[in-house]
């Protein structure tokens, strides 16, 4: 990695790492394919869509639990680790679900796979926000996140690929395959730099200064490496003053941070997009009859779903967070409602086509707002020292609503079909109201500017008093809060 430095070293580590959000992507639109797959329905003796939904959790469900001990792995361990671990156990879980012979081998195949994403999930936006720069963290963590949806695109057209083949690789052969990706991540993590806000937290400071070195594509003495260097050994000096974070601490101390992390994953769930990434096909079939031609749609839907997040990549930067937050909400809103009234209305041909257009219309929409920006925002909002556990309470909502989402939306389009879509565009209001409300603006701040946002010190840019000079070497559950007025600006 070090024969390339600057914008296109942070671009080809966050490509490379987000591998792990490939994967996610991946096994959200395989699973939609083999849904409707006839030899996997023969397979697993039909099973009813209840089943079929668990089957869809279980994975989710998974990725929640260990979302959570995913934080303490990343403080311990470093990033890169912990996304080594996510890959290994994801491996796993993909070859007990490709050799699966009866339905408790594939869900506990797919709970350990959801293992493996939880880790991914939680430490990728981290880490690619860490690597990043105030003027570009959202272009390289966004850019990272894209790739989910180029998960989900690829899994799509595997899917229509693989059901010209008439045995039963018809549907093993989509999951061999996410195996094969994440033996690719496993393999290529060690070639990565680890985050230089970790490195100067464990006194590796020659490393930190290599890699800050390599980011800014200049030498270690030179001032901008020094400045960003100092400004994080400041930041990581004083929070190891304040001690450990508890998480009774993360919904007091840090409890409007907490409520956005888990409201922004939460909303970006509740919005509705996982009627499509996870049911697109059945959704297709109700339309357009049986056959190969929902499978290829479900393709087409997945392209313009990437082109969306290409979108936000080129736009989180230049016009902000919360304004791609709330155009994003009232796009939806809108389609959501015109999907339901032509789920609603019998027009013949003329519905189905309509459906799959806006349908379209509604993914590009989802993907330029709160797809990526939504993984981003947590990321971004806590310092150091909460970083990790503040990602996770973020994470542990989106698998969390997914989870519950993924259950309840097979019976849901069976019950109430046209006011599934009302049901999740109510949810895009509350979403636009949550934003305009509570959320701020980070779009240019350095992660140590973005405490200021928050009615805290800059945690790059403070002093603490010689007076106070034994929190240095003190062991930190000694003294686990600096009182405010020891500490102040420069």
């Amino acid at each position: 990695m070090t024969l390339i430095r600057g914008n296109l070293f942070l671009y080809s580590v966050a490509c490379f790492a987000s591998i792990g959000q490939f994967l996610f992507g991946y096994d959200q639109g395989v699973l939609s394919g083999i849904l409707v797959n006839a030899d996997w329905l023969n397979q697993f003796d039909h099973p009813s869509e209840t089943i079929q939904g668990m089957v869809v959790s279980v994975f989710l469900l998974g990725a929640w639990v260990s979302s959570y001990p995913a934080s303490w792995v990343m403080d311990q361990f470093g990033r890169r680790l912990t996304i080594f671990s996510g890959a290994v156990t994801f491996i796993v879980g993909g070859i007990l679900q490709t050799a699966a012979i009866n339905m408790a081998m594939l869900m506990i195949g797919r709970l350990v796979s959801g293992f493996g994403i939880g880790f991914l999930s939680t430490v990728l936006p981290v880490y690619t926000a860490e690597l990043s720069r105030a003027h570009n963290r959202g272009t390289v963590t966004v850019m990272g996140m894209a790739i989910n949806m180029l998960g989900y695109c690829a899994s799509c057209f595997i899917d229509y690929g693989a059901s010209f083949i008439e045995t039963e690789w018809s549907w093993r052969l989509p999951l061999l395959l996410q195996c094969v990706f994440a033996l690719i991540l496993a393999c290529g993590t060690f070639l990565l730099p680890e985050s230089p806000r970790y490195l100067v937290k464990n006194e590796r400071d020659a490393e930190a200064l290599k890699v800050l070195a390599t980011m800014y594509a200049q030498k270690p003495e030179d001032d901008d490496v020094q400045k960003e260097y100092n400004e994080i050994h400041t930041a990581v000096y004083y929070e190891r003053t304040l001690g450990t974070p508890t998480w009774a601490e993360m919904f007091t101390t840090y409890r409007k941070r907490s409520f956005i992390a888990i409201a922004v994953q939460a909303l970006g769930q509740l919005s509705g997009i996982n009627i499509v990434t996870y049911y697109a096909p059945k959704m297709y079939e109700r339309v357009l009859g049986p056959g190969r031609a929902p499978l290829l749609f479900s393709g087409f839907t997945a392209l313009v779903y990437f082109a969306g997040a290409v979108v936000s990549t080129l736009l989180v930067d230049r016009v902000g967070r919360r304004p791609l937050f709330m155009t994003g909400s009232i796009g939806m809103i809108l389609w959501l409602v015109i999907m339901a009234v032509f789920n609603k209305v019998s027009l013949g041909e003329t519905s189905a086509i309509l459906v799959i257009v806006f349908t379209m219309v509604y993914v590009c929409t989802f993907g330029m707002s709160w797809a990526c920006v939504d993984w981003l925002y947590p990321a971004e909002i806590f310092s150091l020292r909460a970083r990790a556990k503040g990602m996770s309470l973020a994470v542990g909502s989106n698998w969390l609503s997914n989870f519950c989402i993924g259950l309840w939306t097979p019976p849901m389009l069976e019950a109430i079909g046209f006011g599934t879509y009302v049901f999740y565009a109510a949810f895009n209001v509350i979403a636009f109201f949550v934003v305009y409300f509570f959320f701020v603006e980070t779009k240019g701040k350095s992660l140590e500017e973005i405490d200021e946002l928050f009615g805290d010190v800059n945690h790059g840019q403070v002093t603490v008093h010689s007076s106070d000079s034994k929190f240095a070497n003190a062991d930190e559950n000694d003294h686990p809060h600096l009182p405010e007025k020891q500490a102040s600006q420069v």
